[in-house]
């Protein structure tokens, strides 16, 4: 989708050209900003931010895409899994403190998964010194991060986990992953979510920032959609949640798509057009 010479990039482009549309529709509420930056990496931030809302859903959440890298490292997914478990202990007695610590260190580790091993990462220093244990995993996260996470996180429970409902997918991949390596933040009773942790745009006015949605943004949520070849997960909502804004915009799938095309839009056969674009063979099921 990033690409804007790939097939993918040019079918959504092709069935989906107004997205000024949506965006307009985001602003709408014109959220003011409730947490400020910081010095923290704002990329595992992010995905701080994702594993503390998975672990709040779900206790039993065991990070899969933490561990994907070291499948083949005994002693390394030993001590992954010891911080999941630390995770989950931490996340039954509230002690949410812990969840972060946790879930910035698996944070450090999706990245290798996603990049791989980058020269600039925390984790680079721990394994070249033999260190990468689960005490020095969670002792990883920086006081600015379990700040900022901490004031996200309560923000979250009054104003997106009420609405998030049974059953819960968490990092659900889809039938077009086999094609294309995708996986959304959650899907909750049908409804598709994508959790954000930007600062927004600059602004003149209060808090000096102003929560948007970017087009790249738009195109992944509507890209998972499209992905999921089968409807497997039944989703008939697609909804963004800014974290730092605490901001929250749904909207029912057929109103999103139409507003996109600029008319009605049938979801399966966009969905059969996404397939065929990625190298799917239109006979398989």
């Amino acid at each position: 989708m990033a690409d804007p010479n790939s097939p993918l990039r040019q079918l959504f482009d092709k069935l989906f050209p107004n997205t000024r549309d949506v965006q307009a529709s985001y602003r709408q509420g014109q959220p003011r900003l409730l947490v400020e930056g910081g010095t923290a990496n704002p990329g595992t931030l992010g995905a701080a931010f994702d594993y503390a809302t998975r672990f709040a859903l779900d206790i039993l959440y065991d990070a899969p895409l933490a561990r994907a890298p070291f499948l083949d490292e005994p002693d390394a997914l030993s001590n992954i899994d010891a911080v999941i478990m630390a995770a989950q202990i931490a996340q039954l007695i509230g002690d949410r403190t812990t969840v972060f610590r946790a879930s910035w260190a698996l944070g450090l580790l999706t990245e290798v998964y996603r990049v791989g091993l980058l020269p600039g990462s925390p984790l680079r220093g721990l394994i070249d010194a033999g260190r990468m244990h689960a005490q020095d995993l969670l002792e990883s996260a920086p006081p600015d991060a379990l700040d900022q996470l901490t004031k996200m996180d309560a923000i979250a429970r009054e104003r997106l986990l009420p609405h998030l409902r049974h059953p819960l997918e968490l990092g659900p991949t889809f039938d077009g992953s086999a094609l294309c390596s995708a996986d959304a933040d959650v899907i909750a009773d049908g409804l598709l979510l994508d959790l954000k942790t930007a600062l927004g745009g600059k602004v003149r006015g209060p808090g000096g920032r102003a929560d948007y949605l970017k087009a790249s943004h738009l195109r992944q949520l509507i890209g998972y959609l499209l992905l999921d070849r089968s409807d497997a997960y039944g989703i008939d909502r697609v909804g963004i949640y800014s974290a730092r804004f605490g901001h929250l915009v749904i909207w029912p799938v057929a109103d999103v798509l139409e507003m996109l095309a600029g008319r009605p839009v049938d979801l399966d056969d966009v969905r059969e057009q996404t397939w065929r674009v990625l190298g799917g063979d239109s006979n398989s099921k």
